[in-house]
């Protein structure tokens, strides 16, 4: 009897600890959920919820994954996976990675590099067979190897167009050598050495382009099969793909593009052939099972795909702070290691510990939602209590900034403002929706524009815009007629006014 009532009393314990434990964990989900601080405020240290920064933004739909203590320890969905449905976002519903592709797709070459198929350090051309790095003044100094490929120090670009084009489902895809080698249909011009390899880091989607050729001609099979194999089977990523033939459950259980304001994407999303750069579907829970795989492997709790040396090679970082696919970030117990992603409809983070068994994962589906995803994740560093986490470590260094105390737009800025602009071949629209101003930008939606106490215009979402900045300035004449609008660095930019 007495074995009996001891162990009642340990289970009774065990449930009650178990019950502490989840309602610790509910209570960090309620800071999370109702923490975000926004950029743009009337009063410094207001705190909003998700939910609100979501209409704010005008963002659809949004996926979080939180990683704690080497495990995952929530995910939850937010809005709307399909508005035309009513379908709404849950921890399996499929986002386009776009650039978070890179780091996953880095992990598929460099498992072939622990194989003993390929070596960092030779020349590519050593394994490429259907296509090789063109040979100019630049590579006969240094040839490209495996090692700048992966943290974008190869120098190689397209010429004469977008270095990646997506196009349209149902639109015939180039074959990888078609567009390496710029050729029809490919939409870019051919792949080149433009800068000494090794000596400086571009960011390049080309230098991805060629490690997918590089897979394909070493391994024997098709990217996208090596990396199901390789990469995405052995972690557990079962939700996630690199094929763009989805099957009709995948296709029912993927996201909806939209523009920010809520505007769909014609045919849903944007597809193309470019895998290795942003062709993986995943979830943010997938994400997670990737991050704590490279966490375990770092510290030599697990050795597949990669050993910890292998690891350890990946999350080294190089010229630019950038590893073997991922960015890295920090010192010491809080260095970290991540990607960003941002394909036409799609915006996402993650952000990693290397050491210490944290990180998060958000997406989105919609333009103009980067500014809200870093809000999250800031929301998340804050109720899980990161160090060393804070706006001065976020990239680009615009996104950097804190809080901003905004003012109502002036009538006379309500009044003047409104009008299309153009610089170069990106034009954008002011419009007024009564008291308030927005920006129509394409490709991304429409976002609000605040104004500041000093006179600039202030418009978050464009820190990860083309023109990289949240400052706009009215540019007047003598008279108060406005004839463009100055933006980037210094004002240095001007969009011309049109009409």
């Amino acid at each position: 009897m007495m074995q009996l009532q001891t162990g009642a009393a340990i289970l009774c314990a065990g449930l009650f600890a178990c019950a502490l434990a989840r309602a610790a964990e509910d209570s960090r989900v309620s800071r999370v959920e109702n923490g975000l601080l926004p950029i743009a405020t009337a009063k410094l240290g207001e705190r909003r919820s998700i939910e609100d920064r979501m209409r704010d933004y005008g963002v659809t739909g949004l996926s979080v994954a939180v990683v704690d203590e080497g495990k995952i320890a929530w995910a939850k969905g937010y809005g709307m996976a399909d508005s035309a449905s009513g379908r709404r976002v849950t921890p399996h519903t499929l986002f386009q990675a776009a650039s978070i592709s890179k780091p996953v797709s880095a992990m598929g070459v460099l498992a072939l590099v622990q194989r003993g198929r390929l070596r960092l350090d030779e020349d590519a051309n050593q394994a490429l067979r259907s296509w090789k790095v063109p040979d100019n003044d630049f590579t006969r100094r240094q040839s490209v190897t495996v090692r700048m490929l992966l943290n974008h120090t190869a120098g190689l670009a397209h010429t004469g167009a977008d270095t990646y084009v997506p196009l349209s489902m149902g639109d015939p895809f180039p074959s990888m050598v078609e567009i390496l080698t710029g050729k029809p249909p490919a939409t870019a011009g051919p792949v080149s050495v433009i800068s000494l390899p090794g000596s400086n880091f571009a960011y390049s989607a080309a230098g991805y382009e060629v490690l997918q050729q590089l897979v394909l001609d070493v391994s024997g099979e098709p990217f996208e099969q090596h990396m199901q194999s390789t990469v995405l089977q052995p972690i557990g990523m079962t939700d996630s793909t690199f094929s763009q033939d989805l099957s009709r459950a995948q296709l029912s259980q993927s996201a909806t593009g939209y523009y920010a304001g809520g505007v769909s994407l014609p045919g849903r999303f944007r597809v193309g052939p470019a895998l290795s750069v942003a062709g993986l579907r995943t979830t943010p829970t997938d994400i997670a099972r990737f991050i704590i795989n490279v966490q375990r492997s770092n510290v030599g709790q697990a050795d597949k795909p990669l050993s910890p040396e292998m690891a350890h090679e990946m999350l080294t970082p190089g010229l630019g702070s950038r590893g073997l696919g991922p960015a890295i970030s920090g010192s010491g117990d809080a260095v970290r290691f991540g990607h960003d992603g941002f394909n036409e409809g799609f915006e996402s983070s993650f952000t990693a510990y290397e050491h210490l068994g944290k990180g998060a994962v958000v997406m989105a589906n919609s333009g103009f939602a980067f500014m809200l995803i870093k809000e999250v994740l800031g929301s998340i560093s804050r109720a899980y209590e990161w160090p060393e986490y804070g706006t001065t470590t976020q990239q680009p260094p615009s996104a950097s900034i804190g809080q901003q105390l905004v003012i109502p737009v002036p009538p006379r800025v309500l009044t003047a403002a409104p009008a299309q602009y153009a610089l170069d071949d990106i034009r954008i629209t002011l419009f007024r929706r009564g008291p308030r101003l927005f920006v129509e930008w394409p490709t991304n939606g429409t976002a609000e524009v605040f104004a500041t106490a000093d006179g600039r215009l202030f418009c978050p979402p464009l820190i990860f815009s083309d023109i990289g900045t949240p400052w706009l300035r009215l540019h007047e004449t003598a008279t108060g007629t406005v004839t463009g609008i100055l933006a980037g660095d210094g004002e240095q930019l001007e969009f011309r006014r049109l009409n």
